[in-house]
């Protein structure tokens, strides 16, 4: 009876025992605050005053990506890391751009993350081919389907090859042995990938955008036209920088009977229209409505930019990229390197 007792309130005080992350940080710049959180927020949400020596008390588990942002005099400076265990301690530097981590303590994941990382760029810099590379990032989402660390090797699976449905398939399909709680993680590609396996078409009929006049149309496609849909945002430097390309390689389009329309996910109407207008962008620009369930963005499930569309005039998809360089190698294959 002792005995049981004993077990009792021993397992008791063992559920009462929060999990704790400590801060060693050594700042070489001035330094306010922190922010902590987990990537989602939905479970870590702190503002804690800086100092070099800082215990964070957990509201739950550790097991998942944190963000530690400090704020100080050179503004507002994120990083995040992969980490796991009970008590886990960062030992490192704030340099004033970057949080510099000398080691982590009571966390395999965060080495586990380091590995991959260096593993998978020392592959990338070998040259080694397409297949080589995925076969690598599957066997490493085999090897981790269990751990939460594999939604980031999912996610890098899938950049890699969001226009390749065979490809797309064989990821899925390992995903469904996920826990649900990893597979609908906020990083995890599961509901992109259904996503595109899905669906080979967009309606456009069931969207409305506004011009850069401030009103209110819908979007018609031609059956005689083909179409790239450019989805951009002003702040977006890489789709800046893109449109570049597009405006030297508009001659090839048209001639190719392809109309570049851009979709832009900006809030801010006059912000957006000025842009425009200072860019003179020769090409038809429309934006996204306000309304988060009634926005192209949400029906398609994009959450990076740019994303370009090839569509036919009735809105089949052709093809679906990230970079404009990947929809010229796809339109002039012989082009190619």
């Amino acid at each position: 009876m002792k005995k049981a007792v004993f077990s009792l309130i021993l397992s008791m005080l063992t559920l009462c025992v929060s999990a704790q992350i400590t801060l060693e940080v050594r700042a070489d710049v001035a330094v306010d605050s922190i922010f902590f959180s987990n990537i989602t927020q939905d479970k870590e949400y702190q503002f804690i005053p800086y100092s070099p020596y800082r215990y964070i008390k957990m509201n739950g588990p550790i097991n998942d990506l944190y963000n530690i942002t400090f704020y100080g005099s050179t503004g507002k400076r994120m990083n995040q890391l992969w980490l796991n265990g009970t008590n886990v301690t960062i030992k490192g530097t704030f340099t004033g751009r970057k949080l510099e981590v000398d080691t982590v303590i009571g966390s395999d994941l965060y080495y586990k993350s380091l590995d991959f990382r260096n593993r998978y760029d020392q592959l990338k810099e070998s040259k080694a081919d397409s297949l080589a590379i995925n076969t690598f990032l599957l066997n490493e989402i085999k090897e981790n389907i269990g751990n939460v660390f594999s939604v980031e090797i999912g996610q890098t699976f899938f950049y890699r090859n969001m226009s390749r449905k065979p490809e797309l398939t064989k990821l899925y399909t390992l995903l469904l042995h996920q826990d649900v709680g990893i597979r609908n993680h906020l990083f995890s590609p599961y509901r992109k990938i259904e996503n595109i396996l899905s669906r080979d078409k967009i309606d456009f009929s069931t969207f409305q955008f506004y011009t850069p006049e401030g009103k209110l149309e819908e979007l018609t496609l031609s059956p005689e036209k083909k179409y790239l849909i450019d989805m951009w945002f002003v702040g977006c430097a890489p789709c800046i920088e893109q449109h570049k390309e597009i405006l030297k390689k508009l001659e090839m389009l048209k001639h190719d009977n392809i109309e570049v329309i851009g979709i832009s996910v900006d809030q801010q109407q006059q912000q957006w229209a000025d842009f425009l207008t200072a860019k003179k962008y020769p090409w038809k620009n429309l934006r996204e409505v306000d309304d988060y369930t009634k926005k192209l963005r949400t029906d398609m499930l994009i959450d990076s930019y740019p994303t370009y569309f090839l569509l036919d005039g009735s809105g089949k998809i052709s093809y679906r990229a990230n970079a404009f360089t990947e929809i010229l190698k796809y339109l002039q294959p012989e082009t190619a390197p």
